[in-house]
Order: C-alpha cells, then sequence, then structure tokens
C-alpha cells in the first residue's frame, strides 16, 4: 500500500473547480492511474485511493456492457440512464476481482470486511469507467469532465463526484456513485443541484 501526500488529494479537490475543460485524466494522474485500456486498466482499491488494482475486462465482460448501450441511445437523457446502468454493472464487475464487492453506502463500514471506498476513490472509479466508455465509441451525446469537488467554501463536508458534459447544451452533471454500495446505479444530477448540497437521502 502506498500513502498518497494530502496535497495531492488537495490540489486534485481544488483544480475541480478552476476548468470545466480540464483533462479529466489530470484527476486521474494524482493518483498514479494510468490511461484505461479495457484490457489494462487501474482502479482504486482503497479510500483516498492508496492502494490501486491493475485490472482486465475480458471480452465477455465487455460484451456485456457494450449491450447496454444497444440500440444506441436517442438522446442525452437516454445515454445518461444507460450510464448509471453501465457504472453499476461495471462496478459489480471490478468489486469480483478486486475484493471490494462489499463496498458500502457512502463511508459505512457496518461490520464489512470489504475496503470500503471514499468519494476521492470513488470519483477516480467512476472517471475511469466513464473514459473506457467514451473511447471505445459507447458515448456519443456526452463528454467525460474532470471530477468536480463541493465543500470548504460554502462550509460543507469535502466532497467529490465524477462528471460529464452533454455535447450539444455543455450542461454539466454529476454521477456520484458515493451514496450507494457496488454495483448500484449512481445518481446523476445536474453539478450545480449537486454542489448547492444534493443528496439522495435528503427529506423535505
Amino acid at each position: 500500500m502506498r500513502l498518497l501526500p494530502l496535497a495531492s488529494i488537495l490540489c486534485a479537490a481544488l483544480l475541480a473547480g478552476c476548468s470545466t475543460t480540464r483533462d479529466p485524466q489530470l484527476y486521474l494522474s494524482h493518483f498514479e492511474l494510468k490511461q484505461p485500456e479495457i484490457g489494462d486498466f487501474e482502479t482504486c482499491a482503497s479510500a483516498g485511493c492508496r492502494k490501486l488494482s491493475r485490472l482486465a475486462y475480458s471480452e465477455s465482460e465487455w460484451q456485456s456492457l457494450h449491450t447496454i448501450f444497444e440500440p444506441a441511445p436517442k438522446n442525452a437523457a437516454e445515454e445518461r440512464e444507460r450510464l448509471l446502468v453501465a457504472v453499476a454493472a461495471m462496478e459489480a464487475i471490478i468489486g469480483a476481482k478486486n475484493g471490494t464487492a462489499g463496498d458500502n453506502p457512502k463511508n459505512q463500514r457496518l461490520g464489512s470486511q470489504s475496503p470500503q471506498l471514499d468519494c476521492i476513490a470513488e470519483a477516480a472509479n467512476t472517471t475511469v469507467a466513464l473514459l473506457l466508455l467514451q473511447k471505445e465509441g459507447l458515448i456519443r451525446h456526452h463528454r467525460v469532465g474532470y471530477p468536480q469537488h463541493r465543500g470548504f467554501a460554502r462550509l460543507r463536508l469535502p466532497h467529490n463526484t465524477a462528471a460529464v458534459f452533454e455535447n450539444e447544451s455543455s450542461k454539466h452533471f454529476a454521477i456520484d456513485s458515493w451514496f450507494f454500495a457496488n454495483g448500484v446505479k449512481p445518481v446523476c444530477v445536474s453539478v450545480a443541484e449537486w454542489k448547492a448540497g444534493y443528496s439522495p437521502y435528503a427529506t423535505n
């Protein structure tokens, strides 16, 4: 297990708010995550991304993910729904490979012996998943954005998430897999709503 300097974590968080055109691979590079390929990619296997897993999708696994996008989504809203299904499926496959299948919602260990991922790791892993889907041409109505950060400035607990831009409108969406357990569909809301403190557990 390697220790990630706190400065690197803070830098990744601060850069999230600096530019909407920043390359998402820059976020991954803070944790020494390589550019992903279907047959060779890395994911965070611990909180803070202090431990990495180097993995590969088998032909049958990738075909099952490809099937999620068949037929191709007709519009951006439909594609976002498919992305949530795909990210959940990718989490389940990865969890079975690297022992993170027992990852619980948020930071709740609840007695689980599985490594518990935090939002830093979840944002990185979801970004890896989205970049793979984009690279293979399965994302057509969006582009993967730099992960987003909230907290500090708005006096909220710090939190990170993966994000995408809608191509036609440039609308910015958070895809947050941290709120739920491994293999459960993440949430997708506008980045503005997410930065305002969105939580699926909030009650009116």
